[in-house]
């Protein structure tokens, strides 16, 4: 702390410069470095209670379900059922406060899902044999659906590490940075329609991976504006997945059980997803701290060949899907297989391989061998977010496996009074919050109107685009939290109110389109 002027003493007195008592700054300077660490030391007790607080209502639900006592907090289904959402939010809520808590987000949310399923088993009596019965056939389905998207997302991940390790990526790099040399504001613009028409190809998840693969090889060296870039990423992936069959999850779903047709899902919502993806885009194209991108690398032959390669792989996941019905997550199994072994055949690793041989060996990673295309990208996958979506599913299944989200959804019904676009729009917000797929599909069992209802492609285009309004409200924003380490903070502060923006003029969109051409 500095030393105070005379001036800055006889204002902190009450009185005029010219009438300041002698005192001593050194003293002054004391009670000022004092005064901050009060304020240093409130914050740490702050965050330590918020900790425990966090952390021992775990402990206490484990222990309640451990012991099997109160028996009436257990087995009653209504508290059960208000324990396990408190739970949920509690997590959710640690998870926000990621930067402020110094707590990873993946070790609360595994241990929030354990804790989930563990007070659920102790509620249905798991250690009988109908209930152990019971918690087998819940057990399974969500693992199923966690199981499919996890397994989905590693070799996609997988996949995308290695077009970027074999300097796949260079071939956009160039194309972006061409044309961006002049003009760096059009960097954020052509990343985001690069990720709103991938989505609607692959998928919201995929499309994110590659846009932030691209940013970080066209802006290696200014991580904010990867990480505003990121968020308007999120935003349009999501957008651009709601319009299409094949895009988002949801907007699949209804489409294989027969609620919505290609032709009526995109000629209803594709504006809609426009407005609500590029809204975002406004601010951020204003501001003028784009940074240059990177110096424009001429891409190798081998570059080339990696990018065709790898991203026909990766578009051959919905088309066998549709003519086959092949569930996606084996698609990508099968796409990075296939990628694998057609770079081990050509041999495309092998200038990156020989770049590698002029860096100096480390003793203590992979052998030579495995320094070679695929092999060597895979340690650079991120098993820590993968985990945090782990433990993000397992809890909302543990919740859908409760009744929460069915008895949730009929709530929804009755506040909006069966009202499509506010329906929708509750839809949009409750999925920022929680899996948009279990609420999806709660909708899907509740109504009974016909394919291409206005109901259903609003349902597609609340779920699909009301996730980005948070962090974790999807599985590309979670993407996003562990690829470039976003906080959730940080993207409410920076990316919500766009987003939720956005989300607002695509639904007022898709009812001005309804009321002039339907």
């Amino acid at each position: 702390c500095r030393a105070m002027s005379a001036a800055e003493v006889a204002v902190l007195e009450g009185s005029e410069p010219s009438m300041a008592r002698v005192a001593s700054p050194t003293s002054v300077a004391g009670a000022a470095c004092a005064g901050d660490k009060v304020v240093q030391g409130a914050v740490t007790t702050t965050r330590r209670t918020m900790k425990i607080a966090g952390l021992a209502l775990f402990a206490l639900a484990f222990a309640f379900a451990f012991f099997g006592w109160p028996t009436n907090l257990l087995e009653d289904a209504a508290t059960h059922r208000r324990v396990l959402a408190a739970l949920f939010i509690t997590g959710i809520t640690l998870v926000a406060l990621e930067d402020v808590l110094r707590l990873d987000k993946s070790a609360i949310m595994l241990v929030l899902a354990s804790v989930m399923w563990t007070y659920h088993a102790a509620g249905i009596h798991a250690r009988s044999a109908e209930g152990h019965e019971l918690l087998e056939e819940e057990l399974m389905k969500g693992l199923f659906e966690v199981g499919s998207v996890i397994l989905f997302l590693l070799p996609a991940m997988c996949v995308v590490e290695s077009i970027d390790h074999m300097n796949g990526f260079a071939v956009v790099t160039a194309f972006i940075v061409r044309h961006t040399q002049e003009k760096a504001g059009r960097l954020m613009p052509i990343v985001c329609i690069i990720a709103f028409f991938l989505s609607s190809v692959i998928d919201n998840l995929t499309a994110t991976i590659v846009c932030i693969k691209i940013l970080q090889r066209v802006v290696p060296h200014n991580q904010d504006w990867r990480h505003s870039c990121g968020g308007v990423v999120v935003v349009a992936a999501n957008a651009g997945g709601a319009w299409s069959p094949i895009g988002d999850v949801t907007t699949t779903m209804l489409w294989i059980q027969h609620k919505v047709s290609t032709a009526g899902i995109v000629t209803w919502t594709f504006v809609p997803s426009m407005v609500a993806g590029f809204t975002p885009l406004w601010p951020e194209v204003e501001d003028s701290g784009a940074p240059e991108p990177c110096e424009l690398v001429a891409p190798s032959r081998n570059s080339i060949v990696v990018l065709v390669v790898g991203f026909g792989c990766i578009l051959m996941v919905p088309i066998v899907k549709m003519v086959t019905g092949l569930p996606p997550y084996l698609g990508m199994m099968m796409a990075l297989g296939t990628f694998w072994l057609v770079t081990e055949i050509c041999d495309l690793g092998a200038e990156v391989a020989a770049r590698d041989l002029e860096a100096p060996e480390d003793p203590e990673g992979p052998a030579h061998h495995s320094r070679k295309g695929v092999p060597a990208a895979l340690h650079k996958v991120d098993i820590s977010s993968l985990l945090f979506f782990t433990g993000v599913l397992l809890g909302v299944a543990v919740l859908e496996a409760a009744q929460v989200l069915s008895r949730y959804s009929k709530f929804m019904r009755e506040v909006t009074m069966d009202n499509e676009l506010f329906l929708s729009a509750l839809l949009g917000a409750s999925s920022a919050v929680v899996d948009n797929v279990p609420l999806v599909q709660a909708s899907i069992e509740m109504f009974e109107e016909p394919m291409d209802n206005p109901l259903w492609q609003l349902v597609a285009l609340g779920a699909g685009t009301g996730g980005s309004m948070l962090a974790v409200g999807s599985v590309a924003g979670v993407t996003l939290m562990g690829l470039e380490g976003v906080g959730f903070l940080w993207y409410a502060k920076r990316i919500s109110p766009w987003a939720a923006l956005g989300f607002i003029l695509g639904l007022g969109t898709f009812a001005l389109q309804q009321a002039i051409f339907a």
